[in-house]
């Protein structure tokens, strides 16, 4: 299986800015694509590069609660 990256950037509303240091978990339920990803953090500015090998829409979770699902690979921006 193939390398893919994807980019999640973590908002926090309650602080008003992106949020470092967040955990960042993408989850596939798909019958071919199967699993989780391994965690990743945010870094200063609110980034995280996730790598994982499956594709299609996956699940986000963000410090272990669920915020959304993204088509991965690909950039999305979450808030919490």
């Amino acid at each position: 299986m193939s390398q893919h990256t994807s980019k999640v950037k973590v908002y926090n509303r309650a602080r008003g800015r992106w949020e470092p240091n967040a955990k960042v978990v993408l989850g596939w339920s798909g019958i071919v694509n199967l699993g989780h990803s391994q965690p990743a953090y945010t870094n200063e500015n609110g980034i995280a590069y996730v790598n994982h090998a499956s594709t299609g829409t996956a699940t986000v979770y963000i410090n272990g609660r669920e915020v959304g699902s993204m088509r991965t690979p690909g950039e999305a921006d979450f808030s919490i």
